[in-house]
């Protein structure tokens, strides 16, 4: 009596019936030899006897198996199979659609030979897990993540959502399509996807079928007027034969072989703007409820984009107000001192940077600071906000460079998040300059063609509890301009890669420190505009300050 036939007498075999997981033992003629009763129910066979009875292929053309990506498994391909074939097989995931409900499974089969007396493999036995609950999890999580990622990184709505569509199949459905309404009972064909282009040349003939104005009681036009999901389960020649407007319209729908099909809305701020469509033909499968409901989450993602979109004008006429809010009104007229500034965001208009400048007066002095927040966005302007707002504050307790800065990194500490900035804070008292740095770039005085920095370093605000900076004061001749900037002018991309650097920046003001300080932001400018490759990839500011005595 083999190993095998020792296993399946008894109690082994009721102990094999008891399992929730599908066992079927497969023996060297290929035939399953035995399966427990789980494994029957899922092959749709009686009894094990005729289980032994049946070819092989005949249980594997009932399922018609697929791996992930959708390619067809053969019966040869099987764990169980390569292991009698004296393979080492690792486990294999496959799926497949039952042709009677339209139900889509996963299982995965693990197999582990059993052995005579003598090592030689005598059969396979293989467990089949029904991993279909984790397995849709999964795709949905990690179709769910890339839309995400995709419409939340783009504002080219119309790239986006065929992108989407096309992430759709054939995974989530064999059609995916994206309509947009134009607000007067009309739409937009954004996109459709199949994994066949044959198939997607059918939809565009059959959209010369359809109406200028989208029918209120059926389809689209159904969803657009309730802003509804639509389910159809289970789509009929009926239903097919009432939605054709002709003989050749209903040969196309025919030709799609459309077996299930859902409608979810794209929602915008207040109704609906558009619309995505999926159906399931060839695949065999059917969509349900839970289906519905995924679908929707995707629309609403997929309704972002468009939103976005329409919103981005607005925001970054907003941007642009906060933005200004975040810098002085208007360049102060300090006696003896003439002074101009030059301040360039980053991006595409619509984030409020991180750099920033502002002048006030204390006790007849001028305070000037520059300095540069980490982030983009509302979080910045925020903590720009603080800066400003706690250096003022300071300097009516006490206006020294160095205390101003101690205060604000008091500031920046008590947040609940890290919050990083450099700043460089100058006090003017006529030609007298006194100066402390909290990790900022060192400010240059040009005098004609020569160039030097003024300054000692001073360290990161918001990082240590406490940050110290020196005090440096010297005095300023006629004629002389004090030069201070964000790291966003030097670190300004060229060709290759190349930072617009120091040693380049040192050079301009050399070859135009006699220019008045309007003049000598006109020409940085010009000179980064020239120099730079791609988009400006960080703020850009700097202050000229000019002593005329």
């Amino acid at each position: 009596m083999g190993v095998t036939d020792q296993l399946l007498r008894g109690a082994g075999a009721a102990i094999l019936d008891a399992l929730n997981h599908a066992i079927t033992i497969r023996g060297h003629d290929q035939h399953l030899i035995y399966a427990n009763k789980a494994a029957l129910d899922r092959l749709g066979v009686a009894s094990v006897e005729d289980l032994r009875n049946t070819d092989p292929r005949m249980l594997m053309g009932g399922f018609e198996p697929v791996d992930e990506d959708g390619r067809p498994i053969s019966m040869e391909e099987l764990p169980s199979v390569r292991l009698l074939r004296g393979e080492q097989p690792e486990p294999l995931l496959l799926r497949w659609v039952s042709p009677a409900t339209g139900e889509e499974h996963w299982a995965l089969l693990t197999t582990t030979a059993v052995r005579d007396s003598h090592g030689a493999i005598e059969a396979a036995v293989t467990m089949i897990e029904d991993v279909t609950d984790s397995r849709r999890k999964t795709i949905r999580l990690e179709f769910l993540a890339q839309t995400t990622d995709r419409v939340l990184g783009s504002l080219d709505y119309q790239e986006t959502l065929r992108s989407v569509a096309s992430l759709a199949v054939p995974l989530v459905a064999d059609w995916c399509a994206v309509d947009l309404f134009d607000g007067h009972g009309g739409r937009e064909s954004v996109a459709v996807a199949h994994t066949d282009p044959a198939k997607v040349q059918l939809a565009e003939r059959l959209r010369a079928f359809e109406p200028d104005h989208l029918d209120p009681d059926q389809g689209l036009g159904l969803v657009l007027r309730t802003g509804e999901p639509l389910l159809y389960e289970e789509i009929t020649d009926e239903l097919l034969v009432r939605a054709a407007r002709d003989a050749e319209h209903l040969k196309l729908l025919r030709a799609v072989g459309m077996r299930s099909a859902l409608i979810v809305p794209m929602t915008g701020r207040e109704h609906a703007i558009g619309a995505l469509t999926m159906v399931n033909a060839e695949s065999g499968r059917v969509f349900r409820a839970s289906d519905l409901e995924f679908a929707e989450q995707i629309a609403k993602r997929a309704g972002i984009v468009v939103e976005n979109a329409r919103l981005y004008s607005e925001r970054a006429e907003i941007a642009r107000t906060l933005q200004r809010s975040l810098l002085p009104d208007a360049i102060p007229e300090f006696p003896g001192w003439e002074i101009s500034t030059l301040y360039l965001p980053a991006g595409r208009g619509n984030l409020v940077g991180g750099d920033f400048y502002d002048f006030w007066e204390v006790e007849g002095d001028l305070l000037m600071i520059i300095g540069d927040v980490t982030g983009k966005g509302v979080g910045a302007a925020a903590m720009t906000s603080l800066v400003r707002q706690t250096a003022r504050a300071a300097s009516e307790f006490d206006p020294r460079p160095s205390r101003i800065l101690e205060r604000i990194n008091a500031a920046l500490k008590r947040r609940p998040s890290l919050s990083i900035c450099t700043a460089a804070c100058l006090r003017f008292r006529e030609d007298r300059v006194t100066m402390a740095l909290g990790g900022h770039p060192l400010p240059t005085c040009v005098s004609g063609e020569h160039v030097h920095e003024v300054g000692q370093p001073g360290t990161m605000l918001g990082v240590f509890d406490n940050a110290s900076s020196v005090e440096t004061s010297f005095t300023v001749h006629p004629g002389e301009t004090l030069v201070a900037i964000t790291d966003g002018v030097t670190d300004t991309r060229g060709p290759g890669g190349e930072r617009f650097g120091e040693e380049r920046l040192m050079m301009l003001l050399a070859d135009t420190g006699d220019a008045p300080p309007g003049a000598l932001s006109r020409q940085l400018a010009t000179a980064l505009e020239e120099f730079q490759v791609g988009a400006q990839a960080d703020d850009t500011a700097a202050v000229f300050m000019r002593f005329t005595g």
